[in-house]
């Protein structure tokens, strides 16, 4: 199947930030309960795409325009069996694309087919192949086994920003603006203050940090029950270009890993549009001690409270930028997690580039 249109077009060399899609990767669609028998449309990538549950519970992902007269397939809301019914003029389309029916004629024109994506269910996550379907590899999904794990609890939530993807990275690479726009939640002034390692192994950007002897968040008092300060250790692992981990541990000052609360916070980031970005979000967490009653409907709100800094920031950013993509920009230590993953990016770029030429 041919890519969308506009992704052989060279990267803007003026451009700060990459503001192209990567094709050949997974991404996260949807929450697996998302999906049901009726057919439900997400826009990933800038393609509009249809999703559904066959009768045997496993999912479908068929591009969401009928290829008569582009009517999305998911406004009718109606299957037959396994098949999608267009709600325009009923045409019928098979999970992997076929049509199979028209009205008016007997035969099926061989090119009546719409593109069908291939699809993962693991864990709470259901995952989207947007290139080339003979390249899609599950073994290349991203760990992300504590989000299911019995040893570990999770709460998930998501939210789609109304800013560009690569913005959304940046501000996940960074966490010295913690210390600024969560100062009244997770924040304090030794995330700032306290240089980072980075590295880089393959497509995975890792970053870290670890705080000694430092006061103790609001968010993380309620969380652990710590009042007095902290041992923080923040450990980022992001797969590029899609799914990023936040290895957490907060212990006590001086007492080490077997007081230590542990957690994995993790972000399955899926372009929407060029300026639009899903995001999900699942904490999963384990401690030495008994676990607070965190895992409600009030840990999630506390999580979000958290997330819509960041959104009301993001988006306030978006707004501002130039539309040529170009401005001018400084870059400092705390970047360096940033800039790598951009580098990343951008020979993956180079790379799908090179393929379609």
């Amino acid at each position: 199947m041919p890519r969308p249109s506009g992704v052989r077009g060279s990267i803007n060399p003026r451009a700060n930030l990459p503001d192209e899609f990567v094709y050949d990767a997974w991404y996260v669609a949807a929450w697996g309960e998302e999906i049901t028998r009726t057919p439900m449309r997400r826009v990933i990538l800038d393609e509009p795409i249809a999703f559904y549950r066959r009768g045997d519970g496993t999912p479908a992902a068929l591009a969401d325009r009928c290829v008569h007269r582009a009517f999305p397939l998911s406004a009718s809301g109606k299957l037959e069996g396994d098949q999608i019914v267009c709600g325009y003029h009923g045409f019928k389309f098979q999970p992997d694309g076929a049509c199979t029916w028209v009205p008016g004629q007997a035969s099926v024109p061989r090119s009546a087919r719409v593109r069908a994506y291939p699809l993962v269910e693991s864990g709470p996550f259901v995952w989207i192949w947007m290139g080339e379907p003979d390249a899609a590899n599950p073994a290349a999904i991203p760990d992300h086994h504590w989000a299911y794990d019995p040893e570990w609890r999770s709460m998930k939530d998501m939210a789609t920003v109304k800013a560009r993807y690569a913005l959304v990275v940046d501000n996940l690479l960074d966490l010295s603006h913690e210390a600024f726009i969560h100062a009244a939640t997770i924040g304090s002034s030794d995330v700032a203050e306290t240089p980072i390692t980075t590295q880089v192994d393959g497509t995975i950007v890792r970053c870290w940090r670890h705080m000694e002897n430092v006061p103790v968040p609001p968010s993380y008092q309620r969380t652990t029950g710590i009042t007095t300060t902290i041992d923080r250790w923040q450990d980022i692992e992001y797969a590029v270009p899609a799914f990023y981990t936040l290895h957490v541990r907060v212990a006590p000052a001086g007492a080490g890993d077997d007081q230590a609360y542990y957690s994995k916070v993790m972000y399955a980031l899926t372009p929407e549009t060029a300026r639009s970005t899903h995001d999900f979000w699942v904490i999963s967490r384990r401690s030495g001690a008994e676990q607070p009653a965190w895992m409600t409907a009030a840990g999630i709100k506390g999580q979000n409270t958290v997330l819509g800094e960041d959104i009301a920031a993001l988006e306030l950013l978006e707004r501002s930028l130039p539309a040529d993509g170009h401005w001018q920009e400084l870059s400092i230590n705390n970047d360096r997690g940033g800039l790598q993953w951009r580098r990343v990016f951008r020979e993956l770029l180079s790379a799908q580039k090179e393929v379609l030429a």
